[in-house]
């Protein structure tokens, strides 16, 4: 790991810049891209301020690899994940997605918000990340289902992707007045409970489709 300049970093500067990431993303998740200054993360993370330019070059850096680092677990589970079941486990990635957003619940609506605001000062730092992302989670969740479910068509194949997708996202972006009536928080147990109903459902429509039904 290297500073902005290149240089590699100390055990002491990796824990410095360590601190100013879990700072940043958690400043960036509740107040937004706009609204959080660099001077607030560094207050967060105890650090001088000019850390941020030593690690980041600027907040954009900072906020690129805040995107980078949080996601980046999920990159390598696909790409490291071997795909030999007879059928496709699509429940693993959006596991993995619960469990590196369930620290920051408030992250997926920011990302959200600002995909839908070209206008903000963030929308292409996070276009830029996130379609590479669910370009590789689609076309890892379509490479899984053409092994597993390779008499689905291709109608089956959509549905199953979009519901995947869906079971992932959908949990942090519930609105405030649903929250408050389930008394949900998007706990890593609530979670973990959304995934454990679910697998069951995906089970069977997977087996479905390998077999080729139709609804």
């Amino acid at each position: 790991m290297a500073n902005a300049s290149g240089r590699p970093l100390s055990a002491d500067d990796t824990q410095s810049r360590e601190r100013l990431l879990c700072a940043a993303r958690g400043q960036f998740s509740k107040r937004g891209y706009a609204a959080t200054t660099t001077r607030d993360i560094a207050r967060v993370a105890g650090i001088n301020p000019a850390m941020i330019r030593y690690y980041f070059n600027n907040k954009a850096g900072l906020f690129q690899a805040v995107l980078h680092e949080t996601i980046q677990p999920m990159l390598s589970l696909m790409h490291s994940a071997p795909m030999q079941s007879e059928q496709p486990d699509m429940l693993a990635l959006v596991q993995q997605y619960h469990r590196m957003m369930a620290p920051y619940p408030e992250l997926p609506r920011m990302i959200f918000r600002a995909l839908h605001n070209p206008a903000s000062a963030e929308y292409q730092m996070v276009n830029d990340t996130f379609n590479s992302v669910i370009r590789s989670a689609v076309e890892h969740l379509l490479a899984q289902m053409a092994k597993g479910a390779a008499q689905a068509s291709a109608a089956q194949r959509q549905a199953l992707v979009i519901s995947a997708l869906a079971l992932a996202v959908f949990p942090f972006l519930i609105p405030d007045v649903v929250r408050q009536i389930l008394q949900f928080s998007a706990t890593p147990d609530e979670l973990a409970a959304i995934a454990n109903c679910a697998a069951p459902l995906f089970a069977c429509a997977v087996s479905n489709t390998a077999g080729g039904q139709h609804a």
